[in-house]
């Protein structure tokens, strides 16, 4: 049986989980998720797209992605100190954990407490990986030659359209 290689123009199914570097990981961004492609065509992050190139159905990979290439340095300027009855339940706010709401206008809202105090809570609204190397484990759960649909698939997928 032939060995099923990632080179270009095959469909890659993968299974990755992602952890950040040097501290905990929220649940909801280590779910582990299932993604395909074809490599080569569909974009993906260079460090990524090197890193699977020649892996082999089954193998399972190890990806450092430094700050710069995730979600960058972590900004001071982002956090904020926000009076509590500006939030919808405020009395979900907990130091040391996530909040988040949907706010009026459809808007996602989500903020790490550092600090609830004096009817005030000092947000850090910055991603949890910012400034720190996020581990991608990868495995490589099918590898296959693409078909011609696969490939307007691919092509629709990336087109710009206007």
């Amino acid at each position: 049986m032939e060995e099923k290689k990632i080179v270009p123009n095959m469909v890659v199914t993968l299974t990755y989980q992602l952890e950040i570097e040097g501290k905990e990981t929220p649940p909801w961004f280590a779910r582990p998720m299932r993604v395909n492609f074809v490599f080569g065509r569909d974009p993906l992050m260079p460090i990524i797209e090197q890193a699977i190139a020649g892996a082999k159905e089954g193998e399972e990979l190890k990806v450092t992605i430094p700050p710069e290439q995730a979600y960058g340095p972590y900004d001071k300027n982002l956090i904020q100190e926000i009076p509590l009855d500006q939030l919808k339940h405020p009395e979900q706010v907990e130091e040391g954990q996530y909040y988040q709401e949907v706010t009026p206008s459809g808007r996602q809202l989500m903020f790490y407490v550092l600090k609830k105090e004096n009817g005030k809570v000092l947000a850090d609204f910055n991603h949890p990986a910012a400034g720190h190397n996020v581990i991608m484990k990868i495995k490589v759960d099918e590898v296959r030659q693409a078909t011609a649909f696969d490939m307007a698939a691919c092509d629709m997928r990336n087109c710009g359209g206007g």
